[in-house]
């Protein structure tokens, strides 16, 4: 049943992902043909700085919230005090982002500041809606976040689109700039709205669904009434914290760079940040494609519901491994392709100059490697080893500033992803073995060895098929030809993501 749950989670997740990643490419499309390559630039920057604060506003809240919702004896308690919680530590954090932003002298002149400010309710809203996300996760109802989500991205990306009917081609009008920013708010403010519709069966009790198929764990939701309380409060603050500051650690070593551009290159960081900022934007997916299977084991792996628990975070490890695999090698071999297909020629790389393609094949690295931290990174959660976790990540952090502060000067966006493969080998070693002091996680050799004869494959029919993909068109059927390739070679192999599938289809 855990396994059957978490399957369906996390496809409902990934399937909200893969139509949003489609929408965030047709809006990455639309913004580089809109707007000049400058203000593309400052759109990208404007996105990572709040990214920053974000992760700052979440507290790690939404990491312990599913864990102790999972088990919480007084589940409308531990929701309102969590609302509450997020809520001011949401106004605080973002409130410090504008501030910070119109202070700073780098971004004095620049259309940065009020970007932000206008730019702010996107994390606002979406921090709000991750509470009421708490619930669905916990009671595997995710087809409610599936609809919420994509409505939020279609409408901005139709808006965004409205501009080019209306002939906006390359444009420095700095009010189309402002409206795209904006756009993203609104898109946000449908999130909020529509989790907060669908949460309401959960929270007031309208209809009996039928218990057998609710968890034990689940079933106090039904009819809960948010409620707070100051030694709660305090509870789940002392909880969050060292995450929080973990998830901000990881966050600055992660998506500081595009920020520390614009603060070190003045002269050129809208023209570089436009070339990094939309690779960024595409390794988001790669980044949070861990966090959504981990968030679904995390309630199973809170409350102990399984006792091949071993076999379990082995399949788990495995499975990210596989899709890890999947991204990093598509993304390394067909850089070029999927630059292309995203944004304009100008983008790409030439014998003078490094372009977005070449910073891709390099974020390939820590996309791969991003699957095997966030795996260890929910051990430790889990195990509530948070020194560990906070030790390695802050390092890290440090580390990440004073290279791209070394780099970014003379190398640029390029600096800025060298950086990022060192920090994430560094952080996968580090994390890996102390989690595995304390966790045991058991995968087959056998196992092991159909990986990577996977990845083999894989990596050699790309290699191979890459030189011939040369337009958008041919990425779309070459590359989906060899990604559903790709997916049968997993049901052929037997790896961990075809059980799940299979467990679904039971």
């Amino acid at each position: 049943m855990h396994t059957r749950s978490i399957a369906t989670s996390t496809l409902w997740q990934l399937g909200s992902q893969a139509v949003t990643m489609v929408l965030s490419i047709v809006s990455i499309k639309f913004v580089t043909i809109a707007l000049s390559q400058s203000l593309v630039g400052n759109y990208q920057t404007v996105w990572s700085y709040l990214q920053i604060f974000g992760i700052l506003a979440d507290f790690g809240l939404y990491a312990v919230a599913v864990r102790e919702f999972s088990k919480a004896k007084d589940p409308g308690l531990t929701l309102g005090t969590l609302f509450v919680l997020r809520a001011g530590i949401t106004l605080l954090s973002l409130g410090g982002a504008i501030g910070i932003a119109f202070a700073l002298p780098g971004f004095g002149g620049t259309p940065l500041p009020l970007g932000i400010a206008i730019a702010v309710f996107v994390p606002f809203f979406t921090l709000l809606s991750g509470m009421l996300r708490t619930l669905f996760q916990v009671r595997y109802q995710m087809h409610y976040v599936f609809l919420a989500e994509v409505c939020s991205k279609f409408v901005p990306v139709c808006l965004i689109g409205l501009s080019l009917i209306f002939g906006a081609r390359l444009s420095d009008n700095l009010n189309l700039y402002y409206a795209f920013l904006g756009f993203g708010g609104i898109g946000s403010l449908i999130l909020f709205l529509f989790s907060l519709r669908f949460a309401r069966p959960l929270l007031s009790a309208l209809g009996k669904p039928d218990e057998a198929e609710l968890r034990p764990a689940s079933r106090g939701l039904l009819g809960v009434h948010p409620r707070f309380s100051g030694a709660e409060f305090f509870r789940i603050l002392r909880l969050s914290a060292p995450y929080g500051i973990a998830f901000l650690m990881t966050t600055i070593y992660r998506q500081s760079d595009v920020t520390l551009i614009a603060l070190l290159r003045p002269q050129d960081y809208d023209i570089q940040n436009a070339h990094y900022g939309i690779v960024m934007r595409l390794t988001e997916v790669g980044f949070l494609l861990p966090t959504l299977i981990m968030n679904s084991a995390l309630p199973v792996m809170s409350t102990g519901g399984r006792s091949d628990m071993a076999d379990f975070l082995g399949k788990l490890l495995l499975s990210l491994l596989t899709l890890g695999s999947i991204v990093s090698l598509f993304s390394f071999f067909l850089a070029r392709p999927l630059i292309l297909l995203i944004t304009q020629e100008s983008y790409l790389s030439t014998p003078l100059s490094f372009g977005s393609d070449t910073a891709l094949q390099l974020m390939a690295f820590p996309m791969f490697l991003g699957m095997i931290i966030t795996f260890c990174f929910y051990i430790l959660l889990n195990e509530h080893r948070w020194k560990w976790l906070l030790t390695f990540t802050t390092f890290s952090a440090a580390l990440s500033v004073a290279f791209n502060s070394a780099l970014i000067p003379q190398f640029g966006f390029m600096g800025a992803a060298m950086t990022s493969v060192f920090i994430h080998l560094f952080l996968t070693a580090g994390l890996l073995i102390v989690s595995l002091r304390f966790t045991k996680v058991s995968i087959p050799f056998s196992k092991l060895c159909q990986w990577f004869a996977f990845s083999l494959l894989v990596g050699l029919s790309l290699f191979a098929i890459g030189p011939i993909i040369t337009s958008s068109v041919s990425l779309i059927f070459l590359g989906g030809f060899m990604l559903a390739i790709s997916f049968l070679l997993l049901f052929l192999l037997g790896l961990p993501p075809a059980d799940f599938l299979r467990v679904t289809a039971h």
